[in-house]
């Protein structure tokens, strides 16, 4: 499926946690401006299709669901969940033609997430080798819905300049705000950020100072993106590494839900101390990302002012003009 912002439909995107699939569920959805239907049959088993009845377009999840069949509020056509119509009652004693199926769209569980895709030409999933590596200890947190465009959320998660201003206290502090030079470079396909530092007044949980924490970042995804704190003996070692994947899921192009899955080296974690201070420094992100404008990122390199913290920044935009993506941005030439 291709349309003017390219070959977003062909990307992967989450729709739920997977420890949110109650068995004879459904959860209406939106999903790059589409309007969805979820559904979890009796054996916890999902299904995705588009929450519009093909014969007058009503909102199918406004109707009944027994875990086996989809009934429409309107007029009562029934649907099995491979998609076909079973049943028509104005019409007891016609078998439905295949014209009234449903059309399902691919699902996929991965990371503790379910992912969507609602193309014919499914990408990657976004890489995050630390989940996969099983080490330490993995959370999803509660998807945060962000009115903004996914490209502007995840310069935000790429940035480190704001880090002394946004986070004062947490991560950073005004006074020493200073970003060296690191390394941007596209290796396979994969955008790399290397050797980024940044000074912090908390480095770790078994710092007695401050100091600085050094990152690395991934993107792989057009609206994904992985952090990797690098472990340091400032910071107590190995066990205060982690690291996060972040991926914004467009319900249309300038408003996203926006799911993190945090993976913490340390296996005796406190998991809910950690939930409480990803939501702390996220919130802490919403007001200054949902007041950017344009909301759409812009890839023209010349619509806004840069400095050299920003390489990673422009990197990104020229990353996704080479993978063609163009929903959630803007791009006029001069």
């Amino acid at each position: 499926m291709m349309d003017a912002f390219g070959n977003i439909h062909d990307e992967w995107f989450p729709v739920a946690s997977s420890g949110d699939l109650q068995p004879q569920t459904c959860l209406p959805l939106t999903l790059l401006d589409n309007r969805l239907l979820l559904v979890v049959d009796t054996d916890a088993k999902p299904s995705l299709f588009p929450d519009t009845c093909p014969h007058r377009g009503a909102q199918l999840s406004l109707g009944s669901f027994d875990g086996s069949k989809l009934q429409c509020p309107y007029h009562g056509w029934e649907f099995g969940l491979d998609g076909r119509c079973l049943y028509q009652p104005a019409h007891p004693d016609r078998e439905p033609p295949e014209a009234s199926a449903l059309p399902s769209y691919l699902l996929h569980e991965e990371y503790g997430l379910l992912w969507a895709c609602l193309g014919d030409n499914p990408q990657n999933l976004p890489k995050y080798p630390d989940y996969e590596d099983g080490t330490g200890r993995s959370l999803v947190l509660e998807a945060v819905p962000l009115a903004s465009s996914g490209p502007r959320i995840v310069e935000n998660f790429l940035d480190l300049a704001h880090f002394p201003f946004v986070h004062a206290g947490y991560l950073g502090d005004p006074k020493i705000a200073g970003i060296d030079r690191y390394g941007v470079e596209v290796v396979e396909g994969v955008l790399r950020l290397t050797e980024v530092s940044v000074w912090q007044p908390n480095p770790g949980p078994l710092a007695t100072t401050g100091g600085p924490v050094s990152y690395e970042y991934t993107v792989s995804h057009p609206y994904a993106a992985t952090l990797t704190k690098t472990p340091s003996d400032i910071d107590g070692g190995d066990l205060g590494g982690f690291s996060i994947l972040l991926i914004a899921s467009p319900i249309n192009e300038i408003e996203c839900l926006v799911w993190r899955v945090v993976t913490v080296r340390d296996p005796e974690v406190d998991a809910e101390a950690q939930r409480a201070f990803n939501r702390t420094i996220f919130e802490q992100d919403i007001n200054v990302v949902e007041s950017q404008l344009p909301q759409r990122l812009p890839l023209n390199l010349r619509a806004e002012a840069h400095q050299p913290a920003d390489a990673g920044s422009l990197a990104y935009r020229k990353w996704l003009i080479e993978r063609g993506t163009m929903y959630g941005t803007v791009y006029e030439t001069d």
